[in-house]
């Protein structure tokens, strides 16, 4: 008895747990237009200094959408060798979270995650990564209209900036990814 009274009472909280909040989903989707400049599909060159292997140059490649009616945004990128091969490849989320009025970006690579602030600029982003006691790995990326270049240095506490990634971006058309090919209701 007592059992079914308490799943009576939580029946209502799970339900609400499961409704749709509308006014959180437009804050959401009006704060993700921001990217908009970056949808579709992009080529260019990566340079990586490489601790023990100095420069490499590759080509690299981003592609990006949206899912959920808009309010969160995807992004793989990938970059090839010379030989083909594939030496990065990285996978994020982008969201706004309402409540907080803050984006955050949840990237996945090389066997690496976390979840991190991310600060959406006019046409651009910013975002850090822990890298140690006292250092970190900071991001920029910004867009001229035709260009997407997205800078990474090191930094760490008393020392100046080192400067280690750098990608110089062209988009190359329309992606209809990641919603072609989503599960259909037939």
């Amino acid at each position: 008895m007592v059992g079914a009274l308490l799943l009576a009472l939580a029946l209502p909280f799970a339900a609400h747990a499961q409704q749709t909040d509308t006014a959180a989903m437009a804050q959401q989707s009006a704060a993700m237009h921001r990217l908009d400049w970056m949808h579709g599909k992009w080529r260019g060159e990566a340079r990586m200094l490489m601790p023990s292997a100095g420069e490499k140059v590759v080509v690299h490649t981003e592609r990006v959408g949206t899912l959920l009616d808009g309010t969160v945004t995807v992004i793989e990128g990938k970059s090839f060798d010379d030989a083909g091969k594939v030496p990065f490849n990285a996978f994020a989320v982008v969201s706004y979270d309402a409540r907080t009025q803050s984006f955050s970006m949840q990237s996945y690579t090389g066997g690496r995650s976390g979840n991190f602030p991310m600060t959406v600029l006019d046409k651009g982003y910013a975002w850090e990564v822990p890298a140690g006691p006292n250092a970190k790995v900071r991001y920029k990326a910004s867009f001229d209209g035709t260009t997407w270049t997205e800078t990474g240095d090191f930094l760490a506490e008393g020392q100046p900036a080192r400067p280690f990634f750098k990608m110089v971006l062209k988009r190359i058309g329309d992606s209809d990814w990641p919603v072609a090919g989503s599960v259909t209701r037939d």
